[in-house]
């Protein structure tokens, strides 16, 4: 009963600034949301080579660095769309000087350190929900060389779908600029956290886009720490310096796969519904709820520990080789891209080579294939014998350090070098 009125009784205190809007600070139930984001954001996240934060440390946010979208759309080209393109239920709202828009009191506000994100089931400028999304489009842009991290607990419940995620500051018209999502979390397969890309040739509304995804049980429970390793070489994403995606830019300059070398604005949303998040509905009981994001941080590779340049090798001369050529793929160097890194035939009788540039102290699974199938899983495979394979699917591994590496030569389906 109590907690009950509490709910109710709810004070807000409006703070205004030159920099910076209105955000509404509440001072109810802060303990419920506070119980581990400081003990693990901050243990987690090095302030090495840090280049820009975002702490929500200050009492509003800075019109210098974030962007209310207020809305539930967008103009593109002199087109209105609306769902953000997605079929979002949401009305954006920001919160107002004047403070005639009521409900922004309860979308987005910071307190104890904590940017707090809460949508609304209410009846608002002809939508039936309401949230916050902000970014810093033409404020603040971010690229390669670059690790990119945020902190910040998912809110649970079927019909929610936050993400904190990358798009060009260009104006280019969608996919061909690109997009990266660092992190999505749909309520509906809760703990399933999503990183993806999308270009023009790689994107959803092909069914081609790039995507891995890593269970983490407690994402709607506790903090974790989100975070993106970029370069001009490949993508990295992982959860808790754990990586779970990775994609390679084996382009060669064609801006149709890979267009990530121009600068980037970040985004930080959660919408209501949509065709992802709303595929099985909206669950009413789960309001109220809240995103909770503890900081945001851009740091550069440090200049001790740059790229390494990894040489892979095999030998095909007791396999007929495919006229498409030996690729290497699968495992976690190529989890979602069937086709694969193309190889190379070297002048060494059926030596075949690929030079690829990785990140330092790190592993990586794989196999070599033999011949090109970008839309399937189930052919050319190497079939490996002998105990140098790890996990479920029998795959190679290496571990890199700091320095370039050629790795040994090994025969096609084996361990060791052809006889």
């Amino acid at each position: 009963m109590i907690k009950f009125i509490i709910l109710f009784f709810l004070f807000t205190l409006n703070l205004q600034s030159d920099e910076g809007d209105i955000v509404v600070r509440h001072t109810v139930d802060s303990k419920d949301y506070l119980f581990d984001k400081k003990s693990y954001c901050r243990d987690r996240t090095s302030n090495e080579n840090l280049s820009w934060y975002e702490d929500f440390n200050e009492e509003i946010l800075s019109r210098k660095t974030w962007k209310y979208a207020v809305s539930n759309g967008f103009k593109d080209r002199g087109r209105y769309i609306s769902g953000w393109g997605n079929g979002e239920l949401q009305y954006y709202t920001k919160p107002s000087k004047k403070n005639k828009n009521t409900n922004t009191s309860n979308n987005l506000f910071i307190e104890d350190g904590l940017l707090k994100i809460q949508p609304t089931r209410e009846g608002f400028s002809g939508f039936d929900y309401t949230s916050a999304r902000i970014d810093t489009k033409s404020l603040k842009d971010f690229t390669y060389p670059s690790r990119i991290t945020v902190c910040f607990k998912v809110p649970s419940g079927t019909g929610f779908w936050p993400a904190f995620w990358l798009m060009p500051d260009e104006d280019i018209l969608w996919p061909q600029g690109g997009e990266i999502d660092i992190m999505e979390h749909v309520g509906f397969d809760d703990g399933n956290i999503h990183g993806s890309i999308h270009t023009k040739d790689f994107n959803h509304i092909m069914n081609t886009q790039r995507s891995g995804s890593m269970t983490v049980s407690s994402a709607t429970e506790s903090f974790h720490v989100y975070s993106l390793e970029w370069s001009p070489h490949y993508l990295r994403f992982l959860i808790d310096d754990s990586p779970f995606f990775f994609v390679y830019n084996d382009s060669y300059g064609n801006e149709a796969k890979w267009t990530f070398d121009s600068p980037h604005y970040m985004i930080l949303n959660l919408a209501i519904g949509g065709d992802w998040g709303g595929v099985q509905g909206i669950e009413p009981s789960s309001f109220p709820m809240r995103m909770l994001v503890d900081h945001v941080r851009v740091s550069k590779r440090a200049e001790n520990h740059p790229d390494v340049e990894v040489t892979f090798q095999v030998d095909m001369q007791n396999v007929n080789v495919s006229g498409t050529g030996i690729w290497l793929s699968g495992g976690s160097i190529s989890s979602a891209n069937p086709g694969g890194i193309q190889m190379q035939p070297t002048s060494t009788d059926g030596l075949w080579e690929a030079q690829l540039t990785l990140p330092p102290n790190s592993n990586f699974t794989f196999k070599y294939r033999n011949g090109y199938f970008p839309g399937s899983w189930s052919q050319g495979w190497e079939v490996i014998s002998g105990d140098c394979t790890t996990g479920q699917y029998n795959d190679r591994s290496v571990s890199i350090g700091v320095a370039d590496t050629i790795l040994p030569i090994v025969c096609f389906n084996e361990c060791k070098e052809c006889n």
